[in-house]
């Protein structure tokens, strides 16, 4: 094995570990020692991208050459099943539904969910063979919790470190495995796990205790499942005038302001929940965009406009930080 026989076959990055690993696990001793040497010196690039990575959030690769890039994972992944399922500790969240999940962020302004311009997958092919998939998740898990909650860490109830101070710990252990001379993945994804579970028992205090997970599911219950039937009651005997004809462009103001009256009658004034809370109503005009009166064409099944405004009706919550990877569009659809 030659430098030439590396530049002809283009490898790069964590490649070049792979190469390197499986033409030293056999050959001479004098080859296999050079070789091991040369392993070890290229690990240690390894963990210094991973303590950027999972201790700051920070993925420090131009050329692509770690096995985390930034953007959604490709369709070709041959990871297995059972390892992008694997629990990451975080109340049975996998870390296939976490990154699922992570790319989407709050966005106040309009009260709604956007994809963020941060997220991140895992690139297999990068992967060497002696790292198994599902440690890798978990760095992945590691690293996007970090980035995710340090681009948050805004206000005061969310001051502090995820890693709750132990940076510089975690840093000394990672220091430690890049002296060793050959690659232990027994100590190596022993630190990882502490490292998750660090991370997640914060995620866990974080969504259960400060953010009240407990409190959030007891408002899904009650206005997505109609927990507090009297609200709609009174709702419904103010807004069935609105709602028993087709809807206009003024529908959705004129029964949000329902709403607010059905609240207060019930004596639900609580002024934090309500600006929370916002009645949508699915409004199409009949009237064509001439603009766009060419595309309507080739629709060929055009939408009809709702018979009746209670047909348009929807319920829409902005779900604070962090619990929005957990209370996804698609969950309070349901």
């Amino acid at each position: 094995i030659t430098v030439n026989a590396y530049i002809k076959s283009q490898i790069h990055g964590c490649q070049i570990l792979e190469t390197v690993y499986k033409h030293s696990c056999g050959g001479l001793p004098p080859v296999r020692t050079a070789l091991e040497k040369i392993l070890c010196v290229c690990h240690g690039v390894l963990y210094k991208q991973l303590a950027a990575w999972m201790l700051h959030g920070l993925l420090l690769d131009q050329h692509e050459e770690l096995f985390i890039r930034q953007g959604p994972s490709g369709s070709g992944s041959s990871a297995n099943q059972d390892e992008e399922d694997d629990d990451l500790g975080l109340g049975g969240l996998s870390g296939k539904q976490l990154r699922e999940l992570q790319d989407l962020r709050l966005i106040e302004e309009e009260n709604m969910l956007a994809p963020s311009l941060q997220q991140f997958s895992l690139r297999t092919e990068m992967l060497p063979s002696y790292i198994p998939v599902r440690v890798a998740e978990k760095i992945l898990f590691v690293g996007e919790s970090v980035q995710m909650f340090e681009n948050h860490n805004h206000g005061p109830s969310r001051t502090g470190s995820i890693l709750k101070h132990r940076e510089d710990v975690f840093a000394s252990e990672l220091h430690r495995l890049k002296q060793q001379p050959l690659f232990s993945l027994v100590d190596f994804e022993n630190l990882i796990d502490h490292i998750r579970s660090t991370v997640a028992e914060h995620l866990w205090t974080l969504m259960v205790e400060e953010a009240d997970l407990i409190e959030q599911l007891k408002i899904i219950k009650d206005f997505f499942l109609l927990g507090r039937g009297e609200l709609y009651q009174v709702f419904i005997d103010l807004a069935q005038h609105m709602l028993k004809t087709p809807p206009t462009a003024v529908t959705e103001h004129d029964v949000n302001v329902a709403f607010q009256q059905a609240a207060h009658k019930v004596l639900l004034d609580d002024d934090n929940l309500l600006p929370l809370l916002h009645l949508t109503v699915d409004y199409q005009s009949k009237d064509k965009d001439p603009g766009r009166e060419g595309a309507a064409a080739q629709d060929t099944s055009p939408r009809e406009p709702p018979q009746s405004g209670w047909a348009a009706l929807g319920l829409s919550y902005r779900v604070q930080w962090p619990l929005h990877i957990l209370f996804t569009p698609a969950v309070l659809e349901k």
